[in-house]
């Protein structure tokens, strides 16, 4: 156990006297996400004061058709009447085309249905937000029209509308759409960047002391092989959590910050544990198959360029169940690797603890790091392997 944690110590300083370990475990997380969140959180809240403010528009219709009249009587409308509305479109110069047929006002004299074109760039933030509010200008004067009829006939325009649908969302919070947005990609984010400042670190533990001919003195010692496996997985797991935290920690608090004053993101302790959990059997069962990797590397390049191919389906995965809705997760992705992982953190974030899901993911993942780390021990313990040329 001594050789172990003299192991354990001698690794856990060679990681943190290169400064760039610090830089990307710790500082980064910390300074990256709150200027992350505060510049895309900056950006939402200007492009909808901008769409509040002005929506220009290029009009293609009667000039004196009752719809123009209405849209000049708009505060925050522009009209743009100089032509090549479509090239405008395309480049940002104006938010919508409304296009109105010429025989709009006398459809709408007969009674007779006509319609209305809202032409917007879908590839254009403030365009769609535009289009949305011209839906609701529109809807309003077609609702005016509407009444105008009714009353001309004597009759009461309520009888439109029996009853009245009031929208209450069961969560009383009021966060922000960008704040929802990442907290439900939060499991994926967090698999990704804990690991992520462990791929250089895994291949320099085995493979780089190989390259440097430290790696076979340190066999030789009197410290046993298993001890020096059981120090280097701890290591590199150490790093792998130290980045979980601060990443969770930078990022929650963040959102927490900047999105909601403090008071609009409600995350559960619940949630926390599970995602605690869960993260660190991930952690464990991906630093395994890393200090595999590294060992079976002949050199640094070798071992980069295998955990480079070791991250990219890793990286799929955890994206797998990104735009899945958190309370109807099918059973089979409690059952694929990594994918399940990050399924139960998203149940866990959206207030869903279902004991079986849990079950399910916790038994894989003590499958997972009991698999992984036996074969990290066996090639460890394989001369063929760590002496191969």
């Amino acid at each position: 156990m001594n050789n172990f944690w003299i192991i354990l110590k001698k690794e856990l300083v060679d990681i943190f006297r290169d400064k760039k370990t610090i830089v990307f475990t710790i500082l980064l997380p910390i300074i990256m996400y709150p200027a992350m969140f505060k510049i895309m959180d900056l950006t939402l809240k200007n492009t909808t004061e901008s769409v509040q403010k002005n929506i220009t528009v290029a009009y293609r219709g009667e000039k004196n058709s009752s719809v123009y009249k209405m849209l000049k009587s708009v505060k925050n409308i522009t009209i743009d009447n100089s032509g090549n509305a479509q090239e405008k479109l395309k480049k940002g110069d104006i938010s919508l085309i409304i296009d109105v047929p010429g025989n709009f006002d006398s459809k709408v004299t007969a009674e007779s249905k006509t319609n209305v074109r809202v032409i917007y760039d879908q590839d254009s933030n403030k365009s769609s937000m535009a289009s949305s509010t011209m839906k609701d200008i529109f809807d309003k004067y077609s609702k005016s029209i509407v009444n105008g009829r009714l009353q001309a006939k004597g009759i009461d325009s309520q009888v439109l509308t029996p009853f009245d649908i009031k929208e209450e969302a069961l969560s009383k919070d009021n966060s922000s759409p960008i704040a929802f947005g990442i907290l439900s990609v939060l499991p994926t984010l967090l698999i990704i960047f804990m690991i992520s400042p462990t791929i250089g670190i895994a291949a320099d533990l085995v493979a780089g002391e190989k390259e440097r001919g430290t790696f076979e003195p340190l066999l030789s010692t009197a410290v046993g092989r298993m001890s020096i496996f059981w120090g280097k997985l701890t290591a590199i797991s150490s790093v792998a959590l130290i980045t979980l935290i601060v990443t969770l920690i930078s990022m929650v608090g963040s959102m927490l910050y900047i999105f909601s004053g403090g008071g609009g993101i409600d995350i559960s302790i619940g949630a926390f544990v599970v995602i605690g959990v869960v993260s660190v059997f991930v952690l464990v069962a991906l630093s395994s198959i890393e200090i595999s990797i590294s060992i079976f590397a002949r050199s640094m390049k070798e071992a980069n360029t295998y955990l480079g191919g070791f991250i990219v389906p890793v990286m799929i995965l955890t994206y797998v169940p990104f735009m899945m809705d958190s309370k109807n997760i099918g059973i089979l992705f409690f059952n694929i690797p990594v994918v399940n992982a990050v399924a139960v953190m998203k149940e866990a974030l959206a207030g869903v603890f279902d004991p079986m899901h849990i079950s399910i993911v916790l038994v894989w993942h003590v499958v997972y790091v009991v698999a992984t780390v036996l074969l990290a021990k066996i090639m460890f313990s394989k001369e063929e392997v760590v002496f191969r040329s």
